[in-house]
């Protein structure tokens, strides 16, 4: 849970500095690609691995925990069907569309893998202080 919000401070600072300056830190943009794509590769085999392992006596909950990496992966593919990157900026840094559709699938990854750390944070604090 640490290195996701580490994850989305360090790509939300790079995201902020190439929108602020595009010619100062046009590195910038490589640097949170490169980084998002280790970092939703890493994701996912964390979680196939902790599916196969913590879940593998509990066949209805592995069919949940299957199911929800699977919903998220189609909902982060649906909602990068529908943006577009500037033609300047493809031209800028020789990318494709396929490369910014990429993008914005490992853009929405992040921000749905931090949103899950945050809720699972706030649960089980909540339920800690309830159960007290």
């Amino acid at each position: 849970m640490w290195c996701s919000l580490a994850v989305a401070v360090i790509v939300s600072v790079l995201a902020i500095l190439f929108a602020a300056n595009q010619t100062t830190f046009g590195w910038a943009f490589d640097v949170a690609f490169w980084v998002l794509i280790c970092y939703v590769a890493l994701s996912l085999i964390i979680w196939v691995i902790y599916g196969i392992i913590s879940l593998k006596d509990k066949p209805k909950k592995t069919a949940i925990f299957a199911g929800a990496i699977v919903v998220v992966l189609v909902a982060s593919i649906l909602l990068a069907l529908g943006d577009t990157m500037p033609q300047d900026m493809l031209l800028r840094y020789d990318a494709t569309e396929k490369t910014a559709k990429l993008i914005a699938i490992a853009c929405y990854l992040t921000y749905f893998t931090v949103g899950g750390a945050l809720v699972m944070l706030l649960w089980s604090v909540i339920s800690k202080s309830f159960k007290k």
